[in-house]
């Protein structure tokens, strides 16, 4: 996970107020917790000083001042109601065996739709693409099953050691840097999601039929192939 201001940089905490991801330039600590700079509540009063100014608690960092009131576009402060919860790894993994709950649960909704999405297209592919590559899809389709809850929980998990200002490195977040070298997860997901439309389009209206694309599945083993020398070739290049 990256922060969400610089998102070539890992984050090393949550926001207590918004669940953002901030990295070490964008916390802010306060009260014995993390914020975002947008979410970092005012200093509680304090007795004045010999000069007669409050002076700000140890560790305290200052907020940039608010916005005018009925300023376009100002900042709602936090309320209350919506601070997040702590998280419970064991509940996340539990919910995460139903395709998008767990992420729901780590509020992250974004994902959750994105895992629904990724998961209902292996199913269907299994359905339309024939004995050609059901196996293949089908495989694909139980293993981002078995993805999902384990998803969750390390995110949940990682979430509730932020809080403690502890930044776990996840096998996700490992996986994410080695995918790093060939563009990032984010945009080979988003390649496989315009790819997958576009067959899905193709077949609706009777142009190229998922059970001939299917055919094709053993081009997945070439193209990993491919990926594996790569990577043996920069690594002796090293």
């Amino acid at each position: 996970m990256n922060c969400q201001n610089h998102p070539e940089v890992p984050a090393t905490a949550y926001c207590r107020s918004c669940g953002k991801p901030v990295c070490e330039e964008c916390r802010r600590d306060a009260f014995g917790t993390v914020y975002c700079e947008e979410h970092v509540p005012a200093p509680p009063p304090r007795p004045a000083d010999s000069a007669g100014f409050a002076a700000p608690p140890p560790g305290y960092t200052a907020a940039p001042p608010p916005p005018p009131p009925f300023a376009p576009n100002a900042a709602v402060p936090p309320s209350a109601g919506i601070v997040y919860a702590d998280v419970s790894p064991g509940l996340a993994l539990f919910l995460g065996l139903i395709p998008g709950v767990g992420a729901i649960y780590n509020a992250e909704y974004f994902k959750a739709a994105l895992h629904l999405l990724i998961f209902g297209t292996l199913v269907t592919i299994v359905d339309s693409a024939g004995r050609n590559s059901e196996t293949l899809f089908g495989l694909l389709a139980f293993g981002f099953y078995a993805y999902m809850p384990f998803e969750a929980f390390y995110t949940a998990k990682k979430r509730k050691l932020a809080r403690e200002g502890i930044n776990l490195i996840t096998p996700f977040d490992q996986l994410n840097e080695q995918m790093g070298q060939f563009g990032g997860m984010e945009l080979w997901g988003g390649i496989g999601l315009v790819l997958a439309g576009m067959l899905f389009l193709l077949d609706n209206f009777h142009i190229l039929s998922l059970e001939q694309v299917g055919r094709f599945w053993p081009a997945l083993l070439i193209l990993a192939g491919v990926a594996f020398i790569s990577r043996f070739r920069k690594g002796n290049r090293a």
